[in-house]
């Protein structure tokens, strides 16, 4: 995932893996597709993922992209589709494994599914940022048997690593009762944004990896709501800012907010609000 622009302040080559060190200069938006060689981890020391968007593999369409965490796990081989609105300078810690031994022991390989991807995009597990966040400082700073601690934390990091993929699994085939937290971001990220019609179902099982039933349940286990009122609180939350911040009509507003004509929006907006979208938007206006 090296840009132009990129420094290489530090590097380190030993048994079973490769590490830079990058500083990055600022960037504007861009959009980029890369494919490495070798299995990779990248990790943005202390700055975030910031608003890159990924995708792994070609992408079917603008909802392919999903929010990259601050450490992205890359298989070899595979395209990576990278969308940025642009970045500060930044470093970050690359990791480069061989590809046998990371491939044994996560199961992540060119062929991963949506599940193992999804983990791929996002690895937020406790053990491998510990272990990154420790990596990282002693490959900045090297001391006495350098070289043995970063290679002993590497393959700590390894280690993590495989129990994070095995994690998602288990979550995946309903032997977890919860979200993860990445889950839960995720179908956030969608649900406020504002470009596209409210997802369904569907869409938020599969940004997660999981099955429609497993997303139901697991929800509701997480948040103690169900994810379908999460959903219409989103829609009717859109649906009230459109009326009151913007001019558009309410047949515009009922199209964007994915509704097939007016009068269905409409009727939904009356059920929960007690009045139709007209007569809330006149009675806000008269308000003001």
């Amino acid at each position: 995932m090296m840009d132009r622009g990129y420094r290489i302040t530090a590097e380190l080559s030993l048994a079973h893996m490769q590490l830079e060190r990058l500083v990055q200069d600022g960037s504007g938006p861009f959009e980029r597709v890369h494919r490495l060689d070798r299995p990779s981890l990248v990790y943005l020391n202390a700055t975030g993922g910031g608003n890159a968007l990924g995708c792994f593999g070609e992408p079917r369409s603008h909802r392919s992209f999903s929010p990259f965490g601050s450490a992205v796990v890359v298989p070899a081989h595979m395209a990576l589709h990278v969308r940025s609105p642009g970045f500060a300078v930044r470093e970050m810690t690359i990791v480069r494994f061989e590809e046998s031994p990371f491939e044994d022991l996560t199961g992540v390989d060119a062929s991963a599914n949506e599940v193992e991807l999804a983990a791929c995009a996002d690895v937020r597990a406790t053990g491998v940022i510990a272990a990154l966040e420790r990596l990282s400082a002693e490959f900045a700073r090297p001391a006495i048997a350098h070289e043995t601690i970063v290679a002993g934390l590497g393959m700590l990091v390894l280690g993590e690593l495989a129990r994070h993929f095995e994690a998602s699994r288990n979550r995946a085939s309903g032997r977890g009762g919860t979200l993860a937290a990445w889950q839960v971001r995720r179908i956030e990220e969608r649900l406020v944004a504002q470009d596209s019609p409210p997802p369904d179902i569907e869409e938020l099982a599969a940004l997660c990896g999981i099955g429609r039933r497993h997303l139901m349940r697991a929800y509701k286990a997480t948040t103690g709501t169900t994810v379908m009122a999460r959903v219409q609180q989103t829609l009717f939350d859109r649906a009230v800012h459109m009326l009151d911040a913007e001019n558009r009509s309410v047949k515009v507003v009922a199209g964007a907010l994915g509704y097939d004509s007016q009068g269905s929006f409409a009727t939904a907006f009356r059920r929960r609000f007690g009045q139709t979208p007209s007569d809330w938007r006149a009675q806000r206006r008269a308000m003001h």
